[in-house]
């Protein structure tokens, strides 16, 4: 019985030190805020834009993630803050959100009829 406790309590030991420590913790939580907060601003950049120019940003958005569209006939809020769905042409429509670096995040959808 002696030699299976120190065993056991030694595997919790090493499991306890398998996790992220307090420091690396919250360096990973303010990178996370920042981001939150960049992407936030990016988003605010996006929104002020004219209609025209935000289209132009959607378009090359749209082609850059590999999908047809040949040109952006609309674009509106999407329901997430931050996010935009934008209908091309042909009637595709995708959601848009950018990251805290500026990057586009397409997502091509069908709406159910």
């Amino acid at each position: 019985m002696m030699r299976g406790l120190p065993l056991t309590m030694l595997g919790s030991l090493m499991l306890a030190a398998c996790g992220p420590s307090a420091q690396e913790q919250a360096a990973a939580n303010e990178t996370a805020v920042a981001n939150q907060r960049q992407a936030q601003e990016m988003a605010t950049k996006v929104a002020a834009l004219s209609p025209g120019q935000r289209e132009g940003v959607f378009i090359r958005a749209i082609r850059d993630a590999g999908l047809p569209c040949q040109g952006v006939t609309g674009s509106e809020p999407g329901e997430k803050p931050g996010s935009w769905v934008a209908t091309c042409q042909e009637g595709s429509r995708h959601i848009i959100t950018f990251g805290a670096n500026g990057m586009a995040n397409v997502t091509s959808f069908t709406p159910q009829r």
